[in-house]
C-alpha cells in the first residue's frame, strides 16, 4: 500500500460522449490556482515579445531542417551533405529570408 497522501479527487462528469466538467469531490482543483504576476519593466514588453516570436520562428525552422535532412539522408547516399544548401534555405528562409547568407556564421561557429 502506498503512503502518498491524496491531494484530489476530481471526477469528469458528460451527458455527451466526449469530454465533460471536471468536478472536485475532494481537495483544490488545478484551475483555481492564482497566476503569478510576470517580473517584467513595462519598457521591455516589446522587447521580450519580438525576441520570443524570432525564438519560435527559429524553433520551427530548425524542425523543418530536421525533417528536410533526415528525408535526403533516406532518399540517396550522403543526401544531407548534397542537400544541405537547399535544405538550408527552404527552411531557414521562413525565419526572415537569411538563405545562403547565414549558413558559414549559423553552421560552423
Amino acid at each position: 500500500m502506498s503512503t502518498e497522501k491524496i491531494k484530489s479527487v476530481t471526477v469528469l462528469q458528460s451527458d455527451e460522449d466526449f469530454g465533460g466538467t471536471p468536478e472536485t469531490l475532494y481537495g483544490k482543483s488545478a484551475g483555481k490556482r492564482k497566476k503569478k504576476k510576470k517580473k517584467q519593466s513595462r519598457a521591455l514588453k516589446p522587447a521580450e515579445k519580438m525576441i520570443f516570436s524570432m525564438a519560435k520562428k527559429y524553433d520551427k525552422a530548425s524542425k523543418e531542417y530536421r525533417d528536410r535532412h533526415e528525408k535526403s539522408n533516406r532518399k540517396k547516399k550522403n543526401g544531407w551533405i548534397k542537400d544541405l544548401a537547399k535544405n538550408y534555405s527552404k527552411s531557414y528562409g521562413k525565419v526572415g529570408g537569411m538563405g545562403m547568407m547565414g549558413l558559414g556564421v549559423k553552421l560552423f561557429e
